[in-house]
């Protein structure tokens, strides 16, 4: 519902206009070889209230390699549980690399209602994601 010059306001539309801020840190670990798994604490929910709003996702996953390893991890964020692209990548061939890659998203939640917003991971054989440091940010943009 568009805002007119002298028309009434109400409570609903001001609180659409507000940009949402979710936020969470990983609490537990997860070591490959595994495919698509979730980083434990390291997921939003949150509701809209229309159909057509819009995010902006965040995401850093920690990865620490236990094994020296050819081996490529990959990891992206969930959103009510369809994984979206693009894949954050992650490789070493030494034992004691460790880093941090992240990878931004957007994208449009076609219905109204509650959404959750998550990061999961493929981490490869010796490769582990360090939930502890891994965060995702969201925005959510509702249609006024």
């Amino acid at each position: 519902m568009p805002f007119f010059a002298g028309g009434r306001l109400v409570a609903s539309q001001l609180q659409r206009a507000l940009t949402k801020v979710e936020y969470a840190v990983g609490s537990g670990s997860v070591l490959g070889p595994a495919t698509n798994a979730d980083i434990t604490g390291a997921a939003v929910t949150f509701t809209t209230e229309t159909a057509g709003a819009a995010y902006a996702a965040f995401a850093v996953w920690d990865v620490d390699i236990n094994t020296a390893s050819t081996a490529t991890g990959t990891a992206r964020i969930s959103v009510d549980g369809t994984p979206q692209s693009p894949l954050a990548t992650f490789g070493a061939e030494v034992a004691t690399d460790r880093f941090t890659t992240c990878q931004n998203y957007k994208g449009t939640l076609a219905a109204a209602g509650t959404h959750t917003i998550k990061l999961i991971a493929s981490p490869g054989t010796e490769q582990r994601i360090q939930g502890m440091n891994s965060s995702i940010l969201v925005l959510v943009f509702e249609v006024v």
